[in-house]
């Protein structure tokens, strides 16, 4: 099977949260699907921080998303782990969805 879900998760949030990691360097490519549901009462900011040895040398991505929004994105693999956090702009909660799907070439 040439692509597979490689993470996902849905949670409510309140603070600026650690969603959790996966590994990229399975990869030729990555989806992400990530969305900030209607009943939500912030804007959530979702972050992909690229993760090499134990460090965080930078953000792949950050996408700021008001209630009712979604974002869908590709990317060529990014190293070899990424970290996923995610956080409300204002006070109070967000109900959020992340997918990253992952790209195998046939034969991998």
């Amino acid at each position: 099977m040439p692509t597979e879900v490689a993470f996902s998760t849905s949670r409510t949030i309140q603070s600026q949260t650690d969603l959790g990691h996966v590994a990229t360097d399975l990869y030729q490519r990555i989806r992400v699907l990530a969305d900030c549901r209607f009943d939500s009462d912030s804007t959530v900011e979702i972050t992909l921080v690229l993760v090499e040895a134990g460090g965080a040398p930078g953000h792949l991505d950050r996408y700021l998303l008001d209630p009712d929004e979604s974002v869908q994105r590709t990317y060529d693999v990014p190293g070899t782990e990424l970290g996923i956090t995610a956080g409300p702009t204002q006070s109070g909660s967000c109900d959020i969805d992340v997918w990253i799907w992952g790209y195998k070439a046939p034969g991998e």
